[in-house]
């Protein structure tokens, strides 16, 4: 397991790189009140894989927004596209635990191109109403 960063154009992302980087990546969400290190536990059923476990914007060891800004999910799905085209990452498989589920939603359906897989743990996507 190794320590990830990630420097966006207004704040740093990080998270945890479990596995082998040889292997086809998941980008994993967490919840709400949670961080990367909730991915541990699964990361042992997912050995063929590598496991970059993020920590969303505002958690864990991730930078918090600059006071005055929101938290919408929309924002996070800015930051998750900027980290993406960052990267440079090819499609790849996007799992999401509860909020994280939601944001990888979103995510899912405004670049399908970038997702080859959508999994959704505890989360069935936003409420729109």
């Amino acid at each position: 397991m190794q320590e990830l960063h990630f420097e966006l154009s207004y704040l740093t992302l990080r998270g945890l790189g479990i596995g082998s980087p040889d292997k086809p990546m998941i980008l994993a969400l967490h919840g709400w009140l949670d961080n990367a290190a909730s991915f541990i536990p699964l990361a042992e059923y997912f050995p063929d894989y590598y496991i970059v476990a993020l920590d969303v914007t505002g958690h864990g060891n991730s930078d918090h927004r600059a006071a005055g800004n929101h938290y919408h999910l929309m924002d996070f799905v800015h930051d998750l596209h900027e980290l993406v085209e960052s990267q440079g990452w090819q499609p790849f498989i996007l799992m999401g635990h509860s909020m994280g589920g939601i944001i990888a939603s979103l995510y899912a359906s405004c670049f399908n191109e970038k997702v080859s897989t959508l999994i959704s743990i505890e989360s069935f996507g936003p409420v729109t109403k």
